[in-house]
């Protein structure tokens, strides 16, 4: 990743029916260094609970806390380099 890039990190969709998910935990504290693969966040939905990947090398930065619940596709944090 480029020196400044910016790849959001998204609420999953885990299965077709499913359209939002609560963050139970960060795995990772804000602010710290991330490796592309590595578990991030655990999400639970009505159907599942499911650790999320990092999606890529860089520094953590967390915008939706643990406990809320967030939609589909929505942005909870993102990885700079």
């Amino acid at each position: 990743m480029a020196n400044g890039e910016r790849v959001p990190i998204r609420i999953p969709q885990p299965g077709a029916a499913i359209t939002e998910g609560t963050i139970v935990e960060w795995l990772v504290a804000d602010g710290a260094r991330v490796e592309a693969g590595r578990p991030l966040y655990v999400l639970e939905t009505d159907k599942i609970e499911i650790e999320v990947e990092c999606p890529a090398d860089g520094e953590l930065r967390i915008v939706g806390p643990a406990g809320g619940t967030y939609q589909v596709g929505e942005e909870v944090g993102f990885v700079e380099g």
